[in-house]
């Protein structure tokens, strides 16, 4: 039941994104993908996903677009705390 719950307040809170696209007319300036799951372990190495998700998306060209560019800031963004952590360890100082 709270995975429900959860669910159901997260698709409110999709709609309230929705709404804020609308309200300031940028239905075709905004791109964006917003996708929220909860897993269920099946076993060790599967799960189930029960998701809600909304996309504000014209073309299949968009969808690479947005694909390019989650892949490409996640791995940056992966980097930099990398690096971050190096330049922290040769100070001896750890973020664990």
């Amino acid at each position: 039941m709270d995975d429900y719950n959860f669910l159901l307040e997260m698709q409110g809170l999709h709609h309230q994104m929705e709404l804020l696209i609308e309200k300031y007319n940028f239905r075709d300036r905004v791109m964006s993908v917003v996708v929220t799951g909860l897993l269920d372990p099946i076993d060790e190495e599967t799960s189930n996903m029960k998701a809600v998700f909304s996309y504000n998306l014209s073309s299949r060209d968009e969808v690479k677009e947005i694909t390019e560019f989650i892949e490409n800031t996640y791995e940056e963004e992966k980097s930099n705390q990398d690096d971050l952590r190096d330049f922290l360890g040769d100070l001896g100082i750890s973020l664990n």
